[in-house]
Parts: C-alpha cells; structure tokens; sequence
C-alpha cells in the first residue's frame, strides 16, 4: 500500500473546494429503521436526486436493491456501486479523500470504524468502505490503525482542523492518550499543520460529540458554529464553554477568527429522549448547501438566512431531516465528499 509520505504532498481539502462527486449509502436493513425503513428509502433516494442537481452522485448499494432504488430515482444520473454497508453514515465510515498540491492527484487515508466506541454491531462492512472505495477508483491508499470518523473533523483546507477532545481522545475510540500524540498522528497521515480543540458535544450525541454538530469552518479564517442562549438547556454549558474556546483561537496568521453563531433546533425528543438534532450538519455541495431541516419553519428561516451568508452565490436549500435524525444523523452524516481535479 502507498503511504502519504511516498505519494508525494497531499492535503485534506475544505468541503467548499469544488468536488467531483459526493458518496451516500444506501439503507437496506429494516431493524435500523423500525417501521420507518420504505419512508426513510424515499426521503434518501429524494435528497441524491436533489444533490445529482449539482454534481455526479455516487451510492453504496448491494446489487439486489439497486433496483428499487432506480425506480426511486425516475432516471436521474446516479451512479451505484455494488458494495453492501452496515449503516447509512458515510461521513464516519467513509474514505478521507486527499488532493495533492497540483490537484492533479486524489488519495485516500484509511483510518479505522468501530461504530462510535463498539456501540452498534455489526459494523465490519463499514469500516471496509473505504478501502473497497479505494480499489474500485484505483485510488493509492494508506491505512491507519486508529479509529477516526469524518464527522469528527472538521478541516479548512489549509492544513487547519477542528475537533473535540470528547471524541479524540476518547478510549472507546483506542485513543493514543494525549493531544500531542493524536496531533502528530494527524499531521503525520492527514497533512494536518494545527489542531483547534473544543470540549464536549450536544448531550444526546450518540457519537460522544462530533463536531459537525457544533461547528464549521465556512472559510479559511471563519467557524459558524452553534449556540443555545437559555442557561437551563442540556448542551448550554458546553456550547458556551466551545464558544469561548473559538474566541481565544488564533489564524495562522496570528488573527482572530471571524465568528458566526448558529442557533440550534428547539429540543425534539424521541421516546423521552432528546435528540441531537443541530442545524450545523450541513451538506455543502458545488452550488448549493443541503441544511437539515425540523418541522421549525420560522426558525429555520432565519438557520437558512445565516447560513446564506456564510456561503455567497450557493442556493441555500432546506431538506427535511425530521424522521432521519431519529437515528442519531443528518445531512453531512450521511455524506461524503470527493474533491475533484484540475
């Protein structure tokens, strides 16, 4: 196997770079969606339609449900690949695509998938995806053995990334037992030059708090990120101790950062329980940004509008996620991207 190192000078892109495709999973086992499995099907195969709107899509589905799929997409251009997952979360299980300096030249870092701390078995085929993603682009990959999921991570493009020390440096994750050890092993396999770290996640996060739940960089030197005012809510504290943590980091280039709040969903509960619904889960794709969407109309207008801003010249779409992040994700969970070449 290739390594970064031997393959010459890769980076992990920012999600606004412009992509070649985007990579989904499709749902096939009726026990993760308990009498919601059809429902759940339609709404995915209507969300890759919207996205095959602005660039190629691309599905991980086993071959004997590649046809009802097809019918659900009324021969839009989405492309299958025969590879059965164990769930639908493709940013976590999914290949970290890298783009060498010319963007002439794509690599995939491999790192390991063990369902958020051996929570949800199984989750073998999932942890396979991105070396079989690998094989079927004829792409050169290097492979990690320490478990990281994409929605952990959050990178600007240039060698800046965003996490939690809820997530990283978590033992259910076999976590190598400082931050200057998981930097070096970021930087060493990821490019990485500087790690921002936040605390803890929303409080029903099944993921331990990923950040793709808390904040985004939108540019280079610019993090949205999400806010709750009321003191009594669940995730006030942490959010306000995040917030605090953005405000004391410095750019590369020894400045602030530019900030933007983003409030979060009032609470949606399921079975007694809260979700961890946050509108930061956000898709980016070449034209548009995919925003998950609660039954909130007025106040996701103003989610739209904010976001909006932070994204110049994309259309700015809302998608209902209301029965999807019953199951713990939303849009960029379900995502993820490719960066395309020059």
């Amino acid at each position: 196997m290739s390594t970064v190192s031997d393959s010459g000078k890769y980076r992990l892109p920012a999600e606004w770079e412009k992509q070649e495709a985007v990579w989904f999973a499709w749902p096939t086992r009726a026990a993760l969606w308990p009498g919601k499995l059809n429902l759940v099907q339609d709404q995915l195969a209507q969300l890759y339609v919207l996205a095959a709107g602005f660039q190629r899509v691309c599905v991980l589905c086993p071959e004997e449900a590649q046809s009802g799929l097809r019918e659900r997409l009324a021969g839009t251009d989405v492309r299958l690949f025969d590879y059965a997952c164990d769930d639908v979360w493709c940013r976590d299980f999914g290949p970290f695509f890298m783009i060498n300096d010319r963007a002439s030249e794509l690599h995939i870092s491999d790192w390991r998938f063990n369902a958020w701390g051996e929570k949800y078995a199984p989750w073998g085929q999932d942890d396979g995806a991105a070396a079989w993603i690998a094989r079927e682009l004829n792409l050169a990959v290097s492979e990690e053995k320490q478990v990281l999921e994409g929605g952990a991570i959050e990178c600007n493009g240039a060698g800046v990334l965003l996490t939690t020390e809820a997530v990283l440096l978590n033992p259910n994750r076999g976590a190598l037992g400082d931050k200057a050890a998981m930097e070096e092993r970021l930087s060493a396999s990821l490019g990485i030059s500087q790690v921002l770290w936040l605390g803890q996640g929303l409080a029903s996060d099944d993921t331990d708090g990923h950040v793709d739940n808390l904040a985004r960089f939108y540019r280079e030197d610019a993090i949205l990120y999400a806010a709750v005012p009321d003191r009594g809510h669940p995730d006030h504290a942490a959010l306000a101790d995040n917030e605090r943590r953005i405000q004391d980091f410095s750019t590369v280039q020894g400045g602030p950062y530019q900030m933007k709040a983003l409030p979060l969903p009032e609470p949606i509960y399921e079975k007694g329980e809260m979700l961890a619904a946050s509108y930061l889960n956000y898709l980016v794709l070449n034209g548009a940004v995919l925003v998950p969407t609660y039954g909130q109309p007025n106040l996701e207008r103003e989610v739209l509008g904010i976001i909006g801003e932070c994204y110049p010249g994309r259309e700015i779409l809302g998608f209902d996620c209301l029965e999807i992040i019953r199951e713990g994700g939303a849009l960029h969970c379900l995502s993820q991207h490719q960066p395309a070449l020059a």
